[in-house]
């Protein structure tokens, strides 16, 4: 009973900071001078543990490296079999004999461990990967009979790759298909599977060699650890209490309240039974803030027939935008003003409801659609360049495809797309123009298309 009564008058009083400070640096610094004690103790072993980690992490560096080489072989024989593109194929063969990050994975292991299990592991990884190379280069020569490159100089290994005479008598589309399957079916992610194990494998066998000799290592350095431990166990114990002490009595409900209003961010429900009251009527007026902000932000920056970027939200992308790597596609209904004077407004509406569905279901979610006039849409594609125009002619080659169908009682249409790039103009304004003059071009030629500027 002493003791509560004495604790209850302690808690009415409240704690010197400063004394409780005091005492703490004093314990501090004992428990300081013997942790640098068994430091010194401990610094011999805690090197030859730091050896074996060291050499662990470099085998394993080397095993991901064949692992990484051969995921970007096939990577870039995947991307050439697609796009016909030479350097993709450029990149596969500097990589399989220049880098040649594979044979140095090996050679780098086989120097460390000799004749090893993980060696013979991350062996058989390699001849599995040599051994797939002679299907990729038979899909190589397949692309480039159906790109129609043959033309051009490549390697000899990939031109020596005999077409059957099936493959060969097939039409470009379909060899284009046949390469594709050759880098993307079954058998081959089976081989792909079985690289992967064996470097897996690899790693395991290297973790547990690792591993035995870690453990050798610990078993010495334990009873000193445990000294450690429970001087660490103390230190951090007096250093807690004495935090929660300090926030309790002084600073902690004002201080997070504070951090929290700043940050414009609701109050946690802690602290006394008046604070709480409080933080309940501040999130309250907060919530309700925050909503209105939301509705107000959002129907100024958006259309309220499609859903999407109004005029004012297409503006403040428009000055906000990285152009040096985001292209302008222009958008224009195609006799949009006969369809609405034939069906009536109504019908009208609901025809741009689905030209922005369509527009906005072709793109990805980080680009920005917008409606910028009655039949006039506009598209800002970030994080790309030139490369991706023939991409972009696809997009809107699928979108007027799926337009010029009738849907219910709505009749098909389809739009004009013109496309610029900001990096081929020295301003926004100039990528508005050329996207504007690319547009008016397939305009005058009947609509229905896409021109890249």
């Amino acid at each position: 009973m002493a003791a509560a009564r004495k604790r209850a008058n302690l808690a009415r009083q409240g704690v010197s900071i400063r004394n409780l400070h005091l005492l703490m640096a004093i314990i501090i610094l004992t428990i300081s001078v013997l942790l640098l004690l068994a430091t010194f103790l401990a610094k011999a072993g805690y090197t030859r543990m730091r050896e074996n980690t060291e050499d662990y992490i470099k085998l394993e560096r080397d095993a991901d490296n064949l692992q990484r080489a051969s995921d970007y072989l096939t990577e870039q024989v995947r991307c050439f079999v697609v796009t016909g593109e030479r350097h993709y194929l450029d990149n596969y063969f500097e990589e399989a004999n220049v880098t040649r990050r594979r044979d140095k994975a090996l050679e780098s292991i086989s120097g460390f461990l000799g004749d090893s299990a993980a060696y013979r592991s991350l062996q058989a990884a390699m001849d599995e990967s040599i051994r797939l190379m002679d299907r990729e280069y038979y899909a190589m020569r397949l692309a480039i009979a159906a790109f129609d490159l043959e033309d051009e100089d490549f390697p000899e290994v990939v031109m020596h790759a005999e077409l059957s005479e099936e493959d060969a008598l097939l039409p470009p589309e379909e060899q284009k298909a046949v390469a594709r399957e050759k880098v993307f079916d079954d058998v081959y992610h089976t081989r792909k599977d079985a690289i992967a194990a064996n470097v897996q494998a690899c790693l395991t066998t290297l973790a547990d060699e690792v591993g035995g000799q870690q453990k050798a290592t610990a078993y010495r350095l334990d009873d000193m650890l445990r000294r450690q431990r429970l001087l660490i166990i103390v230190s951090i114990s007096m250093t807690l209490l004495t935090m929660l002490l300090t926030l309790l009595q002084v600073i902690s409900p004002l201080l997070r309240a504070v951090i929290y209003i700043r940050a414009d961010e609701p109050i946690p429900i802690k602290g006394s039974k008046e604070f709480q009251f409080l933080a309940r009527t501040y999130n309250l007026m907060y919530e309700a803030n925050r909503e209105q902000k939301e509705h107000l932000a959002f129907e100024a920056t958006h259309d309220p027939l499609t859903g999407i970027y109004n005029r004012s939200g297409y503006d403040f992308l428009l000055n906000n935008t990285d152009w040096s790597t985001s292209c302008l596609l222009l958008f224009d209904v195609d006799k949009f003003k006969q369809i609405n004077d034939t069906y009536g407004h109504e019908m009208g509406d609901r025809l741009l409801q689905r030209v922005a569905k369509a527009i906005r279901d072709s793109f990805r979610s980080q680009d920005f659609v917008c409606r910028i006039g009655g039949d006039e849409f506009a598209v800002i594609m970030v994080h790309t360049d030139t490369s991706q125009a023939e991409l972009v002619r696809g997009k809107v080659g699928r979108i007027n495809e799926n337009l010029g169908r009738d849907e219910g009682d709505l009749p098909g249409t389809f739009v004009s797309c013109g496309a610029a790039y900001g990096a081929d103009a020295s301003n926004f304004k100039a990528v508005f123009q050329n996207a504007d003059a690319a547009l008016y071009r397939v305009k005058n030629r009947g609509g229905g298309g896409c021109e890249v500027a």
